[in-house]
């Protein structure tokens, strides 16, 4: 009786999951360029153990939201496979993601790099721990 209440309750989380998916795509089609859009620009420095989790959750804000989600990843030299995980995830469903390097000693680097007719940019220097916040599902 409790195996078969399980199933039933999987069952309908499953079926809640796939509407709000198909409407969140739904949306994002009918989406003329008024609909929500928002910006990520990730700086990274050595986050190969943490830059998989923020771009998957991204994906998922953009899923389960249907917030249209661009991400550029722009890496300040680093020396592990930080990138290379980025690049394994350029396809991604839920985003567009671009990746790049950031160039040295250049202030206004950040700025070359975004584009200024997104509806909404957020900039997220992750070399800071404390910027981690505004990543949906992310706990600092």
């Amino acid at each position: 009786m409790v195996a078969q209440l399980l199933w039933i309750l999987a069952v309908y989380g499953i079926a809640v999951a796939l509407v709000h998916i198909m409407h969140a795509r739904h949306l994002r089609r009918a989406g003329d360029g008024t609909g929500r859009r928002k910006h990520y620009v990730l700086i990274t420095s050595n986050h190969e153990r943490q830059v998989e989790w923020y771009l998957r959750a991204l994906s998922w804000y953009a899923l389960l939201s249907g917030t249209r989600v661009r991400v550029t990843v722009l890496d300040d030299q680093s020396y592990d496979d930080t990138l290379k995980i980025v690049q394994r995830l350029t396809h991604m469903s839920g985003i567009e993601l671009v990746y790049g390097t950031l160039p040295s000693g250049d202030s206004t680097a950040r700025e070359q790099h975004v584009d200024h007719d997104e509806d909404e940019t957020i900039r997220i220097d992750l070399r800071n721990s404390l910027e981690v916040i505004p990543i949906p599902y992310v706990q600092g």
